[in-house]
């Protein structure tokens, strides 16, 4: 083994070179506050070694950048961990740059002649932050879409170049991040941030020896690197390490969250997007300027103000050569310290107490949940993206649909109130569409006519309401029991998912009500499978996906309410002309599934409404 190592060390001089690194002489002696260059090092090593393998998995195009953060952490053994310690690697990364900026703040270790280096910690700093904006757009969800959307469009308010630069960012006009932008940031979070962080870690190493070169010229007490320091820095190295990992395994095997995929659409917009803890202070304090001086100031906390900071940083070391600036560098670095940390509780504060804020995270939560359970059930994602499951799926897309067409006449709330409400209620509540208490309703004398169903209508005191009210009001047990059999026939035409197992059970009863229909009068006013009369809405196959999408694209078609339809616009008035309708066929589906409750589930029994 001897003559191995002698082989190696005559060939590399690897063994002399060790020799010479561990008896090197450290002014002042030992000490645990030597231990910064080696931890900032260590967690350097970790977040580039985690690096390369998230790399490896990463696809940065714009349909697959989400899937492969998803596909690492839900599918590659040890694949969340290694992400999770990437990503509190940087965190982890920019406080111990932190902290050795303040000890060398604190100790005037930042005076001539080691003003390079302590410049050289700033630029550390500066990477630190340019490695966490760049790569938190990486994982392309909602959250880090919109955070990092907001703070590049601040390039804008830059005069001249301001636009030129958005564009170079984002790799186009916009105003949404293009195909280009991806490639951008990866460009940028690993060519240029981390390997600029490398450069300046090797110019810190220089700078570094060469002060302690001239420091222990001068100093009474040294001593050798090996084996004292060496303990230090080793000591150091695993509690860095500890801390990446304990910060990592806190989340369990879910690791650190993925939102839903990003929407590059504006409507899509993600409002309670919010950067990362190190901006939130800043974010803050350009949420309060702008209240208090909007517009064309906008810049100033974003750019004018970090500037001021980092030249009063670049300042110190000339401060620092009197009493009197140290005191003034030390005043400084608190101010800036406590008014970060205050105004970062702050924004933390303002989150918590406002409603809108937790329900649109909430909501985030809910599409982030909603399309990994449609990826699992699929088997992976699709080729255009996992976006395009929530952008087709009837539970996430029904409610924004109802809400920006309908709800403006219906309301779709429960028995509680909950969901969503109407500000003018002027037609049915739908909640329960097509279920069998729902049609019960409108067999129902002290229902038909009430602000549910008919009563904030034209029909309020149509023949509808009329015929149910007085000719259905003093019914017998027998007879009432006789028009619950008529709603379960109606709902059953509807062949609701939630509710298939229960018509099957029932389908006797239900084929014995075809005959209570003309009994009742159901078709003296309504065509039932080629019976009746044509004066309402047909009820063949009333409430199915073909009729509820019917009603919806033109409820004045002659087989539902005719010339008698009550303001309801038609949605898609012109098959013919898909661009003049309201909203496409698609649109209309996934509305009407909604409605249907006729979406994904693990368990599909029960009503889903």
């Amino acid at each position: 083994m001897n003559a191995l190592f002698q082989w190696i060390d005559q060939r590399t001089g690897l063994g002399a070179g060790w020799k010479q690194f561990a008896s090197r002489r450290i002014p002042g002696g030992a000490c645990p506050c030597h231990v910064w260059p080696a931890a900032i090092l260590f967690a350097f090593f970790v977040q580039v070694v985690t690096g390369v393998v998230v790399f490896a998995y990463y696809s940065n195009g714009v349909d697959s950048a989400w899937e492969s953060v998803y596909y690492l952490k839900n599918h590659v053994a040890g694949g969340w961990l290694l992400h999770a310690m990437h990503h509190y690697a940087a965190n982890v990364l920019l406080v111990l740059v932190g902290l050795y900026g303040i000890q060398m703040i604190v100790s005037r270790a930042c005076k001539a002649p080691r003003e390079l280096l302590f410049w050289t910690v700033v630029a550390l700093g500066l990477f630190c932050l340019g490695l966490m904006l760049t790569g938190d757009l990486l994982a392309w969800d909602r959250n880090s879409y919109s955070a990092t959307h907001v703070r590049v469009s601040f390039l804008k308010l830059l005069p001249v170049v301001g636009d030129d630069l958005f564009k170079v960012a984002v790799g186009g006009p916009g105003p949404s991040f293009g195909r280009l932008t991806l490639p951008r940031f990866l460009a940028l979070h690993v060519g240029v941030f981390a390997g600029g962080f490398l450069v300046l870690l090797v110019v810190l190493w220089v700078l570094a020896r060469r002060a302690d070169a001239q420091r222990g010229e001068s100093s009474d007490r040294t001593a050798p690197f090996w084996p004292v320091q060496a303990m230090f820095n080793g000591v150091a190295c695993l509690i860095v390490a500890a801390v990446i990992l304990g910060l990592s395994l806190r989340h369990g095997t879910d690791g650190v969250a993925l939102g839903s995929p990003a929407d590059p659409n504006p409507a899509a917009k993600f409002d309670a997007a919010r950067p990362e803890w190190a901006f939130l202070g800043l974010y803050e304090f350009a949420h309060l300027f702008g209240a208090w001086l909007p517009g064309a100031w906008g810049g100033i906390p974003i750019f004018v103000l970090p500037g001021l900071i980092v030249a009063a940083l670049l300042a110190m070391p000339f401060l620092a050569r009197s009493p009197r600036g140290h005191y003034v560098n030390l005043g400084l670095t608190a101010f800036l310290l406590l008014a970060m940390l205050g105004l970062s509780l702050n924004s933390l504060a303002r989150d918590a107490a406002n409603e809108k804020h937790q329900a649109a995270i909430a909501e985030e939560e809910m599409l982030a949940d909603r399309v990994e359970l449609l990826i699992e059930a699929r088997g992976g994602a699709p080729p255009e993206g996992a976006l395009a499951l929530l952008q087709n799926d009837p539970k996430v897309q029904g409610p924004k649909l109802f809400a920006q067409h309908c709800a403006s006449c219906h309301p779709h709330v429960d028995a509680a109130g909950q969901g969503i409400a109407s500000e003018d209620p002027s037609a049915p509540n739908l909640y329960g569409f097509a279920t069998r208490d729902w049609v019960a309703g409108w067999l129902d004398p002290k229902r038909v006519g009430g602000p549910h169903y008919f009563g904030n209508t034209a029909f309020a005191n149509g023949d509808m309401v009329t015929h149910i009210t007085m000719e259905l009001a003093d019914l017998s047990d027998e007879e009432k029991q006789e028009l619950q059999q008529i709603a379960m026939l109606l709902s059953a035409e509807a062949k609701l998912p939630g509710q298939a197992a229960l018509d099957a059970k029932d389908a006797e009863t239900i084929g014995e009500a075809r005959e209570l229909m003309n009994l009742y009068g159901c078709l003296d006013c309504h065509k039932f499978h080629g019976e009746g009369t044509s004066n309402g809405p047909e009820l063949s196959a009333y409430g199915s996906r073909e009729w509820t999408m019917a009603i919806i694209a033109n409820p004045g078609a002659e087989r539902f309410y005719g010339n008698d339809n009550d303001r309801m616009p038609a949605y898609a008035e012109f098959p013919e002309k898909p661009e003049k309708n309201l909203l496409s066929e698609r649109e209309i589906g996934l509305l009407a599934d909604w409605l249907r409750g006729d979406w994904y589930e693990p368990e599909a029994e029960g009503s889903r409404q």
